[in-house]
């Protein structure tokens, strides 16, 4: 009789093809396959049943594949490529405009206007989901709903930008 590794080995191209459409090319998917078969002998040791009628569970072995695939994905993303060309260039220089702070101090006034001319609760709200609080937030502190809050913020900025285009 057959031990439950030689019978998922058994489907070894069948997994290939799983892994493959999943989007790997074949020697990802032979990677990822061989790390199916040590998490199986890995389950084995700690006696889990990935067994179904006298053979391999192949939904159990699609779940495993899929989860090893998506943490490669995962890890393969974080990965920062640097390339020697471009460490042995100059760095590069900052592009971005300068500030132009009269134009800035004069939208800051625009936008304190806008604010001293409304209601202290619309105000309150704004200030405060500008400052970075989320709304639902200020909602558990303060016991407003949700709803209201967002109606208030949303109310408030769409006033601020109306009134740069005047």
């Amino acid at each position: 009789m057959k031990t439950l590794l030689e019978l998922a080995y058994n489907y070894h191209k069948e997994w290939i093809r799983v892994v493959i459409s999943f989007g790997c090319n074949p020697s990802q998917a032979e990677d990822v396959v061989q790390e199916l078969y040590i998490q199986l002998s890995q389950d084995l040791n700690k006696n889990i049943d990935f067994t179904f009628k006298d053979d391999v569970n192949k939904y159990y072995c699609y779940k495993v594949l899929r989860g090893i695939f998506l943490t490669l994905h995962k890890k393969k993303k974080k990965v920062k490529k640097v390339y020697l060309e471009e460490m042995e260039s100059e760095p590069k220089q900052n592009t971005s405009p300068p500030i132009d702070e009269f134009k800035f101090a004069k939208k800051q006034n625009q936008v304190d206007n806008v604010l001293n001319d409304l209601f202290w609760y619309d105000r309150k709200v704004y200030k405060i989901v500008a400052s970075g609080k989320s709304i639902a937030s200020l909602s558990r502190d303060t016991g407003i709903t949700y709803s209201s809050l967002y109606n208030t913020y949303t109310k408030t900025k769409k006033r601020v930008k109306n009134s740069f285009y005047l």
